[in-house]
């Protein structure tokens, strides 16, 4: 009786797996939202160059060289244009260009000069004592370190090449006179021996010290940094 109602039921059925309950998933759901949520600000402020990692110094800290200002190799090392001069000698270039230090200049010797005149160019301006960086407006200006009037060597005068400034320099040619007023209340007159339109921005040469006395005047051919100077060199009249 008993095996006639087992098999009247049939074969047993294996019961289905449960389902999660709507509670389990949401749970689950949540926290994977939170993790998100904590790893996505981790990442985003991880340095660029990896976990642990700090940015490498700049150039100038690595140079040794205080942050805001460009290394020694980097800094041009010439005064700005418009007639402007070139380097101190007294310094050395740092520029590119060069790294081998000039050689100091003489001693300050002469009769200081306080007026330089050109009358063919119109040029009428009183000579203050430069900083061989900036031109000043309305002046002449003499590099420092070079010599005076009467010292025997190479007297630097530059200025700004406008109007009633040095400008009228571009027109000098061979045989102008140039007068300086000295401070004594003398004079001392030069004659245009050469004129240099086009002399290299960072021809050091020009203010070396010179066996015998002459005058150099300069001034800028254009507000380029690189420009080519406008030189003229006189020698003391006769």
């Amino acid at each position: 009786m008993s095996d006639s109602k087992a098999r009247a039921k049939g074969p047993r059925q294996s019961r289905s797996p449960r389902r999660p309950s709507r509670v389990v998933v949401g749970l689950v759901t949540l926290v994977a939202v939170l993790v998100v949520a904590i790893a996505v600000p981790t990442i985003v402020s991880t340095p660029a160059g990896g976990p642990g990692l700090t940015p490498g110094p700049t150039r100038a800290a690595a140079a040794g060289t205080p942050a805001g200002q460009a290394s020694g190799t980097e800094r041009s090392s010439f005064p700005a244009p418009v007639g402007t001069p070139f380097p101190s000698p007294t310094t050395p270039s740092t520029s590119p260009a060069s790294s081998v230090p000039l050689s100091p200049a003489p001693a300050r010797v002469g009769v200081e000069a306080t007026r330089i005149r050109i009358d063919r160019l119109s040029i009428d301006l009183p000579i203050i004592e430069g900083d061989g960086i900036d031109a000043p407006l309305f002046k002449a200006a003499h590099y420092p370190g070079t010599a005076w009037p009467r010292g025997g060597s190479n007297i630097y005068i530059y200025g700004h090449a406008q109007e009633r400034m040095f400008l009228s320099l571009w027109q000098a040619r061979v045989g102008d006179e140039v007068v300086l007023d000295l401070i004594d209340g003398s004079e001392a007159v030069y004659v245009v021996a050469q004129v240099i339109p086009e002399a290299r921005w960072n021809d050091l040469s020009l203010l070396e010290p010179t066996p015998l006395e002459q005058l150099t005047l300069q001034t800028s051919t254009s507000d380029t940094e690189t420009a080519p100077r406008f030189v003229v060199i006189a020698q003391p009249r006769a």
